[in-house]
């Protein structure tokens, strides 16, 4: 009798020790998400304050992305930009 005691008594003690061990994880973890959310919340407001100006600068920009980019894919304009980025800076193709 008096050993299932001991272990109840100790059982509990190891109980009590886990669940306050976990209420301070629980709290650990609880404070950095709301570190976590404060920091993306800080990043919403910044991209809501400056997303028209990036909208706009998207629309305007990306159709001549387009453009130059079907422009360079051609295989002829591929192999010369290097001959021309080459000629521009005045660096002659080394010879082997």
């Amino acid at each position: 009798m008096a050993l299932g005691g001991v272990v109840l008594i100790s059982a509990g003690v190891g109980t009590r020790r886990a669940y306050r061990a976990v209420g301070r994880r629980a709290a650990h973890l609880s404070h950095y998400a709301y570190e976590e959310a404060d920091a993306l919340q800080t990043v919403a407001l910044r991209l809501n304050e400056h997303g028209y100006a990036l909208q706009r600068t998207s629309t305007l920009l990306f159709p001549k992305l387009q453009e130059l980019a079907s422009f360079l894919d051609q295989p002829l304009v591929a192999a010369a930009v290097p001959w021309l980025l080459r000629r521009m800076l005045a660096r002659p193709f080394k010879k082997r």
